[in-house]
């Protein structure tokens, strides 16, 4: 069965999107969401963080990207992966893989008899049941390490979790893969010892992921240099997280769109999705968003 993937019902009334729209032709756009929506579903198959590959080995290449978003001129990639990173809806990794930024906006779920791969979601309600990434358990070691046997199997617990988020967002923001070591348990639990918060953490990832992307000191993001005894010097040269504006509501009119284009001008699609959704609509008016989006 193909994994459903729900996204936020207001994701392309965010700026980033808003701006992609107005900086490119119909065209364009078209092509855009035909390269996003093949590297969004073959994310939600690999359920990995966000992280787009065919082979984990190897690069991935252009033809192949081409191939996935149903584009007959594999040159046209390139340029439409740049207008994505410059917009910050992809990311590409050291590897030569590519990755769904924010991918904890996405959530991967288990659905039967439902229309399509793609489900909205209220990001104001809870966020649906996600699917479990495949990956080993994080749990503690059956035989605790002198480090960490001055908590309770309790608060081991709930700290080797906690690391397997801090790690799984490092991954998404970095493209690297890094163990839930015993060690990194043991450098964040040094921090939160030291009152420093989850958010403060993420803040320092994102601020030294943009500060040392591309150079000579990329090779140090990783857990024990991040999280080691630098980290409040980090801290204090991450610039402030930006205040988010609340989102306005979503139109039927934008809604439709918006499910247009992820259904890449699938007319029968866009009605079964919107009966999913319990949104009335005419096959009449979907071609008509169809003709106005230029498809």
């Amino acid at each position: 069965m193909e994994p459903m993937l729900a996204i936020p019902i207001n994701l392309f009334q965010e700026p980033g999107w808003i701006q992609l729209d107005k900086a490119t032709t119909k065209i364009q756009w078209r092509n855009i969401m035909a390269v996003w929506n093949a590297l969004l579903f073959h994310a939600a198959k690999l359920n990995h963080a966000g992280l787009v590959y065919k082979t984990r080995d190897q690069p991935l290449a252009m033809l192949t990207i081409a191939k996935w978003a149903k584009i007959t001129h594999s040159e046209l990639i390139q340029p439409l992966l740049h207008l994505l990173q410059t917009n910050q809806q992809i990311s590409a990794t050291a590897a030569g893989h590519y990755q769904i930024c924010h991918w904890e906006r996405f959530v991967v779920v288990d659905a039967d008899n439902y229309a399509g791969l793609v489900k909205f979601y209220d990001p104001k309600q809870p966020q649906p049941t996600r699917t479990p990434p495949p990956q080993s358990a994080t749990g503690p070691a059956s035989v605790t390490p002198l480090a960490l046997q001055k908590y309770t199997p309790e608060q081991r617990t709930k700290l080797a979790a906690t690391s397997a988020k801090i790690l799984a967002y490092l991954q998404q923001q970095s493209g690297k893969q890094f163990e839930n070591a015993v060690a990194t348990q043991q450098l964040l639990a040094d921090l939160f010892d030291s009152k420093v918060t989850v958010k403060q953490i993420k803040q320092v990832i994102d601020w030294k992921c943009k500060d040392w992307y591309g150079g000579d000191f990329w090779k140090f993001v990783r857990p024990q240099t991040l999280f080691g005894p630098k980290f409040k010097q980090y801290l204090l040269e991450a610039p402030p997280p930006p205040h988010v504006q609340p989102a306005a509501q979503l139109t039927r009119a934008q809604y439709l769109r918006d499910l247009y284009q992820l259904s890449c001008g699938d007319v029968a699609m866009v009605l079964a999705r919107a009966a999913d959704e319990q949104v009335e609509v005419t096959k009449t008016e979907v071609e008509a968003i169809g003709h106005e989006l230029g498809y």
